[in-house]
């Protein structure tokens, strides 16, 4: 198999059914074309641009294999080529180059200090300014590829990476899942391309991923959007007890189920609702909630502190009562004051007391149409399922954190969490989804997404008192925006035994 330098097997593509069997020891026959190319153990070469095909997905290799027989993904070597396999010599190729290790040491290392450090800090901390996630959000830690869906990028040639995203900037590339490489590419400068690639290259493919390669608490580069708040940068973060808790506190948001265990019963994470570590606008950012309180709030009919709206999220959206001690944590638990400590470093310099621009979830104008859950479901397929899964239960790594969160199910936010509202939902996904393709849908779409992905099950609401009515009227009144008790594919929402009788039809 010969390909030149203008393909691109990283790019995500449909996921196929793979081979089973045990991995093959030898290159098969079909195979042997492939290595005046990509090398003897598909390693790939560097000097000449030919990506690596070691290690990537048996699903992905076919994937890309079928595309090019297509002439979805053009390359007129890799067309005649790949139109000449059978289906069973498709998955023999697929299978030999997936069982390979991929090589411990990175393709290349640029000598090129300034560039190399531009690369990284898109790739590890992305360029939040222009609503543009880190590379790593997508292609996992280190780059080393999640799922079939996102392949690793480690150290693959850089003129390969460059060459690729300069044509997804100029629209000669297939758009991929979501289409989110197009606008990811588009995003970037030709410099930032040039950077990033050179980055890449230098990154090992395989063995322990560099301390640098993981992401900073924030940004080293000014990261707000045009007009809103900036919040303090990595270098301002303050040494001594107060830098450690904030540390912590930075952990606990960024990873909940790992960090704050103890809390948590299901698998989401601060981070997962307040992108870009809580710091973007329009995504409900902590340096601007933490300046408002303490505050009343109607959803429990009291003046608020912010540890008191802290324990709340973890009641509602970490789904405490799911937890193995059933509860949230105090307001003078180490977890509370931790984050506590990360949001106020964040709101540094912020006005007190003032309501900034950028706060909650933007107002969204009600569907110029009534919304549709059947619209939502296909733009839900389009535009979501190639992060959160055809199911909804979200990207699960081996270690049994998320990737990407699952949207319901038993390891989703529950019924009182404010994300079950379907205008909530549809702000959010308005101006934060898809991860790299912000303010992309309409507000008809964002609402059809909203009532799709609202309508399925979830855990209980903790103030659920063994009567449907009774919690509906107290607390699920707003009926036009909320599901809760509602039939909908012959499935009870929020009644009690409807989460069970939903996960044994989808085990």
């Amino acid at each position: 198999m010969r390909m030149k330098r203008g393909c691109w097997p990283w790019l995500a593509g449909m996921l196929l059914v793979g081979v089973s069997g045990a991995a093959l020891a030898q290159p098969p026959a079909v195979a042997q074309s492939c290595a005046s190319c990509h090398g003897s153990q598909g390693q790939g070469n560097a000097a000449a641009g030919y990506p690596r095909l070691a290690g990537l997905s048996k699903e992905y290799i076919a994937a890309q294999l079928h595309a090019f027989a297509s002439g979805a993904r053009a390359n007129s070597i890799m067309h005649g080529i790949a139109q000449g396999l059978s289906a069973t010599q498709v998955k023999t190729v697929a299978s030999y180059y997936a069982q390979l290790g991929a090589p411990a040491s990175a393709a290349s290392t640029s000598k090129n200090s300034k560039l190399l450090a531009a690369g990284r800090e898109i790739v590890v901390n992305g360029l939040w300014q222009k609503n543009m996630a880190s590379c790593d959000a997508c292609h996992g830690l280190g780059a080393r590829g999640i799922g079939a869906t996102f392949p690793p990028l480690a150290g693959q040639p850089a003129g390969y990476i460059e060459a690729q995203l300069t044509a997804w900037r100029q629209g000669k590339r297939p758009p991929g899942p979501a289409e989110l490489m197009p606008s990811v590419a588009k995003t970037l400068t030709a410099k930032q391309v040039h950077a990033v690639a050179l980055y890449l290259a230098s990154l090992p493919p395989s063995g322990a991923i560099p301390k640098s390669a993981h992401p900073d608490l924030a940004p080293n580069q000014a990261d707000a959007m045009p007009g809103y708040f900036q919040p303090p940068l990595n270098h301002d973060l303050p040494k001594g007890k107060m830098g450690a808790s904030i540390r912590r506190g930075y952990k606990i948001f960024m990873n909940t189920p790992k960090y704050a265990k103890k809390y948590v019963g299901d698998g989401m994470s601060c981070v997962d609702c307040h992108t870009n570590r809580g710091r973007q606008a329009q995504a409900s950012p902590m340096w601007a909630a933490w300046v408002i309180y303490p505050k009343y709030r109607g959803k429990n009919g009291r003046v608020n502190t912010m540890a008191m709206r802290n324990e709340g999220c973890f009641r509602y959206s970490e789904n405490a009562q799911g937890s193995a001690n059933g509860k949230k944590p105090a307001d003078s638990s180490r977890v509370i004051r931790d984050l506590s400590s990360y949001m106020f470093w964040m709101a540094k310099n912020a006005p007190t007391g003032h309501h900034m621009k950028g706060q909650g979830y933007p107002h969204i104008a009600k569907p110029p149409k009534p919304y549709s859950r059947e619209r939502g479901h296909q733009l839900y397929a389009d535009n979501c399922a190639a992060c959160h899964g055809s199911d909804g239960q979200g990207l699960r790594l081996a270690k049994g954190e998320y990737a990407f969160p699952a949207l319901w199910g038993p390891q989703s936010f529950n019924w009182g969490a404010g994300m079950h509202r379907l205008n909530t939902a549809a702000s959010f996904i308005l101006h934060n989804m898809p991860l790299g393709r912000a303010n992309s849908l309409t507000v008809q779409q964002a609402w059809d997404v909203a009532a799709f992905m609202d309508a399925h099950p979830r855990p209980q609401d903790p103030r659920f008192n063994g009567n449907m009515k009774e919690t509906i009227k107290k607390f699920h009144s707003r009926r036009y925006i909320d599901d809760y008790g509602k039939t909908i594919n012959g499935l009870h929402l929020g009644a009690p035994g409807t989460l069970k009788k939903w996960e044994k039809q989808h085990s």
